[in-house]
């Protein structure tokens, strides 16, 4: 079943925004789990309020897959520098099947 990691954050330091998208494919290319960004854009609701305005979310194969991407030990940097320069949350979820 695939799973997703979302990012919902807003960005905190322009200046270094940059960097982390430049760190973040760098990782991603040496990533062996077979990710891929299928959102990465700015929010807009259109119903209730979100103070987040910026969303990522990359899909998996698996749930194994998006755990071990999100905790590897080489993409340390990347999720450092992250959490520096935006606010918001993050998730891991499993996507849904029907019957």
């Amino acid at each position: 079943m695939p799973a997703y990691i979302i990012f919902n954050y807003n960005i905190t330091n322009q200046d270094k925004i940059g960097k982390l998208s430049k760190l973040s494919k760098a990782s991603d290319k040496r990533s062996k789990y077979n990710q891929k960004v299928i959102v990465a854009n700015i929010v807009k609701p259109i119903e209730g309020s979100s103070k987040l305005n910026h969303i990522v979310i990359y899909e998996f194969d698996n749930l194994n897959f998006a755990n071990k991407w999100y905790y590897e030990e080489s993409s340390k940097d990347v999720k450092e520098l992250r959490q520096d320069i935006t606010e918001g949350w993050v998730t891991i979820v499993e996507g849904y099947e029907p019957n």
